[in-house]
């Protein structure tokens, strides 16, 4: 299976993917577009809300079993909203590394990401159970307890992206 990565408009991911079922369901057919959302605990006039917010802002995951060729470039830049493979549409090379581990780390939780279960030891750091925060302990640069969040840094296609995941202290409960 490989996977690779679309730059599209940002706030268009999911009409991005729309479009293309509608006007290309055979290429909506040979390769699977993921959209990655996260669900993120958000205070309005003191209410919390659930929000469903991108995990990667302005990036579909394609998933797919054959190589991305030069007739499916051409159809996909037909969609408006396309604009270009990572790292460029000269060289569509597949997720490799680290960069495949995030992916299929995040993808390995469903298409729709919810908090994470944690609890916090004497030392007020915070200790990950399970989520999408497990395994990136190392790459928490800061936790609001107050908002339920916590900002990792992830290196992803040879960039640095900072993040926000929820998480719901167990011990609250």
């Amino acid at each position: 299976m490989n996977f690779y990565i679309i730059q599209v408009a940002t706030g268009r991911e999911q009409a991005f993917i729309d479009n293309l079922n509608k006007l290309t369901p055979e290429l909506a057919q040979a390769h699977n577009f993921i959209y990655l959302t996260r669900e993120l605990f958000i205070r309005r006039r003191g209410k919390e809300v659930r929000e469903l917010q991108p995990v990667f802002p302005s990036y579909i995951i394609v998933q797919t079993v054959n190589p991305i060729d030069s007739p499916t470039l051409v159809e996909l830049k037909k969609n408006p909203d396309f604009y270009h493979f990572l790292k460029s549409n000269t060289e569509i090379t597949p997720l490799a590394g680290t960069d495949l581990a995030i992916i299929q780390h995040f993808l390995g939780l469903g298409p729709r990401i919810g908090p994470s279960l944690v609890k916090f030891d004497e030392n007020d750091r915070i200790v990950v159970i399970e989520g999408p925060l497990k395994g990136f302990e190392g790459n928490i640069i800061k936790v609001d307890r107050r908002k339920q969040r916590a900002k990792i840094r992830v290196d992803f296609a040879g960039s640095s992206h900072t993040m926000d995941l929820s998480f719901e202290d167990i011990e609250k409960k």
